[in-house]
């Protein structure tokens, strides 16, 4: 594997984006029912497929061809509770990278032990707001391998040994329900092309925050606003990527 370049760039942006796009990737999410649609079309948009079966007696076979899996805690249901083993099973078995989105972690017991349960499989990507990572931090010490994802003004990424910090984005993207939750679907999907997650996870954020910029120059308030993401979503190219990107790369023991 070639060395992870000095700082992510609109060309390395650019090429994650295209393979996503060749390859179609599955990412299958067990998600909130808030966030399913926007979730669904913001994957279409980016070039990956979405599946969202639920049931405890399916969730394993639907999951078993996907290229990654997010399992998001936002409406955790009965149902929900008792697919996430299988799912981590299944992740565990074939090597399929695995995105958790720990939303409001800190109110809930259970939500906290689904997580940490979660956080037991090696190599987990944690997206989540400040509050949620903080509420986690204990867990995620203790964690193999696992990489830090905090999105907010500034979105930070750190690995054991990297960080990226992504400027990107605007602030009607915290106006729309599920955007956030959408932006961890984001980071599957890159995961499932690319091998470095620190990479991925800095590619699909550079990515999503700049079509926030765009859509924000398009729209009238909040609900034309998450149409406009995702046409732009779906619109971006190199060249856009080319006159915005701002992702800077700094060693982990800086932060």
């Amino acid at each position: 594997m070639s060395a992870a370049p000095a700082s992510l760039d609109a060309e390395s942006v650019a090429a994650i984006l295209a393979r996503v796009a060749e390859r179609r990737p599955r990412v299958h999410c067990l998600t909130n029912t808030v966030a399913q649609n926007v979730t669904a079309n913001m994957l279409l948009a980016f070039g990956a497929v979405p599946s969202m079966a639920s049931h405890p007696e399916e969730v394993a076979a639907v999951a078993a061809g996907a290229g990654a899996i997010l399992i998001n805690l936002g409406t955790i249901s009965p149902e929900g509770e008792r697919a996430t083993p299988k799912l981590l099973e299944l992740a565990r078995e074939r090597g399929i990278p695995l995105v958790l989105d720990p939303v409001f972690v800190e109110l809930s017991p259970l939500r906290m032990r689904l997580a940490e349960e979660v956080l037991r499989l090696p190599g987990v990507t944690v997206r989540g707001n400040a509050t949620e990572m903080a509420a986690l931090d204990a867990a995620m010490r203790e964690a193999p391998e696992v990489l830090r994802v905090t999105t907010g003004p500034v979105d930070r990424i750190e690995s054991a040994d990297r960080a990226y910090a992504v400027r990107h984005g605007h602030p009607l993207m915290a106006k729309v329900t599920g955007l956030g939750c959408a932006s961890s679907a984001l980071v599957a999907a890159c995961l499932a092309v690319e091998p470095d997650p620190v990479i991925a996870a800095g590619a699909a954020l550079t990515a999503y925050g700049i079509a926030g910029e765009i859509a924000s120059e398009r729209c009238r308030g909040p609900g034309s606003f998450a149409v406009e993401l995702i046409d732009a979503i779906a619109a971006l190219d190199a060249g856009a990527l080319q006159a915005r990107t701002a992702c800077v790369r700094r060693r982990r023991d800086t932060a």
